[in-house]
Formats: C-alpha cells, sequence, structure tokens
C-alpha cells in the first residue's frame, strides 16, 4: 500500500510538472501575439491624432494588451523552472503587479486586501520565484475558505530582531528582516497537521484535490533566497503564514552584497595507513 501510493504520489508530481511545461509555453507563444497587437497599436496611434475617433479605441485596445501581457509573464514566471536569479527587488512594487493575477486565482468568493508599510526595505530575491510562493500560499488560503467565502489579507512590514528567535523548527538570527503576511479567515490547520505541511505530498485535500507540494515549493524558496517561514492557525479561526526575508542593504548607490563566510579550513592529506 504504501509503495503504490509512493507511484501515484510521483505520477502526480509527473502531471504537475507537464501541465507547468505546458502552461509556460502556451503562455510564451501568447505572448508573442502580444507584442505583435501592442506593435500593431503603436503604429496605428502614431497615424492617428488625440482628437481621431479612433484614437480612443486603439489606445484601449492597446492598454488590455499590455494587461494581457502582465498575466502571460506572471504565468511564465510560475512555470519556469531553473536557478534562482536574485536581484533587488521593491517589494511593494512585485506584489501591486501580483494583485492582478491573485485576484483571478482567488475568484469572486474571495476578496483580496494588500496592506504595505511604508518605506519598505528592499530584498534581494528570485522576483519569480517570490511570485511563485505567494500565489501557492493564496492559492491555499483560497481553498481553506468556507462556501460563502472569505478574505485574503497580505500585509508587509519591517522587522528587526535584536534577538535569536525560534521560527517553526529553524532558529532565525538577530538582524533586519522583511515581513510578509498572507493572512486568510478560513477553516485553519488542526494542530497535529502543523508540523507537516511543508512536507512533500502532504494534503489534507481530498483524493484528487491537492498534489502535497504547494507549501512544500514555498518553503524550499523561502529557504534558498535565506528566509524564513512559519505559520500560525486555529481550527475554524483561519491560518497566518509569517515570511522573513533579509534586509539588502544599498549603501551610496552600490549594492552591498551579503557577506561571504569563510572558507573551511583544508584538512591535511592524510598519511597512507592502508595494512594487511
Amino acid at each position: 500500500s504504501e509503495q503504490k501510493a509512493l507511484e501515484t504520489q510521483f505520477a502526480q508530481s509527473q502531471k504537475m510538472q507537464a501541465i507547468g511545461q505546458l502552461a509556460g509555453g502556451v503562455a510564451h507563444d501568447f505572448n508573442n501575439l502580444l507584442q505583435a497587437i501592442m506593435g500593431n497599436c503603436d503604429l496605428l496611434l502614431m497615424r492617428h491624432s488625440a482628437e481621431d475617433p479612433s484614437f480612443e479605441e486603439i489606445n484601449e485596445v492597446r492598454q488590455n494588451s499590455v494587461r494581457a501581457a502582465g498575466l502571460v509573464r506572471q504565468l511564465l514566471a510560475f512555470s519556469r523552472q531553473q536557478t534562482l536569479q536574485p536581484k533587488v527587488l521593491a517589494l511593494t512594487d512585485t506584489l501591486t503587479e501580483l494583485s492582478m493575477l491573485l485576484r483571478r486565482l482567488l475568484g469572486e468568493r474571495c476578496e483580496l486586501k494588500i496592506d504595505h508599510e511604508a518605506d519598505l526595505w528592499a530584498v534581494r530575491a528570485d522576483e519569480g520565484q517570490i511570485s511563485n510562493a505567494i500565489m501557492n500560499l493564496a492559492v491555499n488560503a483560497r481553498d481553506a475558505m468556507p462556501p460563502e467565502g472569505g478574505a485574503v489579507t497580505i500585509r508587509t512590514a519591517n522587522f528587526h530582531l535584536t534577538g535569536p528567535k525560534s521560527v517553526g523548527t529553524a532558529t532565525m538570527p538577530a538582524g533586519e528582516y522583511v515581513q510578509i503576511d498572507v493572512t486568510d479567515n478560513g477553516l485553519g490547520i488542526a494542530k497535529e497537521n502543523i508540523s507537516k505541511i511543508f512536507e512533500p505530498f502532504f494534503t489534507t485535500k481530498p483524493t484528487g484535490q491537492g498534489t502535497g507540494l504547494g507549501l512544500s515549493t514555498v518553503y524550499g524558496i523561502v529557504k534558498q533566497t535565506g528566509g524564513f517561514i512559519t505559520v500560525d492557525s486555529e481550527v475554524g479561526k483561519g491560518t497566518v503564514f509569517l515570511i522573513f526575508l533579509p534586509r539588502h542593504i544599498i549603501v551610496q548607490g552600490v549594492q552591498a552584497e551579503p557577506p561571504v563566510e569563510p572558507e573551511a579550513a583544508q584538512p591535511a592529506a592524510s598519511a597512507d595507513i592502508t595494512g594487511q
């Protein structure tokens, strides 16, 4: 039975990978079509003055094409499989761009609220991977909602930690972090499942409705970025996922690279102690 369950989980993971590749391929081809549409709209706008009756309609076509290109860009980021390409990010801008796709993912039953702290610190991370993590958390929050729906709230804040803090099974060292909270007022997570939710293939959803890969993917992305993630939940009241990403400091226009740990001393070559 255990071997059969593992085979089923592996087959499901292969199907999800194939779906991701298919979505990425379709999004790439559709993006090419959108570029042609926007290019032709630009040419038409150059030939028509602002007073022309057709100018407004052409401009509307172009603006909708730009919105569609934004959605396609998020799909490409969601489906890609590559090593991290970190860059300095303003999470306020990243989440604002992502909000359109999130509202589509959540549907009409769920309300999306985004609350940013003023002067949010910068982080250094892969934008596509961070977007992927936020989308996974939002989809999980949507699936945890009662039939009447609810609200998903994403908050960002600067967090200064003065001493080591226990975060899940890890210990977060003192320092400056950017905190991202994804909160829902759904059904919550049972206490006996809290310690297992980041394990691959673990899911509480009915058979055929969950792969158990969403939260493990989020955990891997956060860890690769050098951050920490934990969860707090109460059955019947909702769940909040807390992500802490290290602050990236820019000094006089120069990006401060993270400190490089000194290489461990290489052990001396051992003498030949072979014998009979």
